[in-house]
């Protein structure tokens, strides 16, 4: 049984549309299966901001700062729908982390992200096994149809 959730808005961002379906301010939708999500980034607050926008939509959100953390946590067993790693982590940087997570037959689907877009970063995440790469912040126009697709 799939969860109920309010469509939010976060720091002033509204949901817009995905997929041809006009969603609005307010209105619900339902996921059909549990969906988990694990957030990697160095950054307190980008880190609690992440968290909170995908557990408004019903998502079972995890956090860990570093890739080392993260590359521990899916060694030790974990699985997620959905790995959302920051380009500058210390010590083992965001697309090191995918090549690591991937290495260990990780379906998850990546989302590289940053805090400003470069092509060459985003060639760094893709040719390390990331779905997709993104330029924070990560908002509602993102989320919704990657829950969409990850919950059908």
């Amino acid at each position: 049984m799939g969860a109920e959730v309010d469509h939010v808005s976060l720091m002033g961002m509204s949901g817009g549309s995905a997929e041809g379906n006009d969603r609005s301010e307010g209105q619900r939708f339902s996921c059909k299966n549990k969906l988990t999500a694990l957030v990697v980034d160095n950054g307190a607050v980008c880190r609690a901001i992440q968290t909170a926008l995908l557990r408004s939509y019903g998502v079972e959100t995890e956090a860990v700062e570093t890739g080392e953390a993260a590359v521990q946590l899916i060694a030790s067993g974990a699985t997620f729908n959905l790995i959302i790693i920051e380009m500058l982590l210390p010590v083992l940087n965001g697309p090191e982390t995918a090549r690591q997570i991937r290495a260990m037959g990780a379906q998850s689907k990546i989302l590289g992200i940053s805090a400003f877009f470069d092509e060459r970063h985003q060639q760094e995440f893709l040719a390390a096994g990331a779905d997709r790469f993104i330029e924070k912040p990560l908002s509602p126009e993102i989320v919704i149809p990657i829950i969409w697709e990850l919950d059908n």
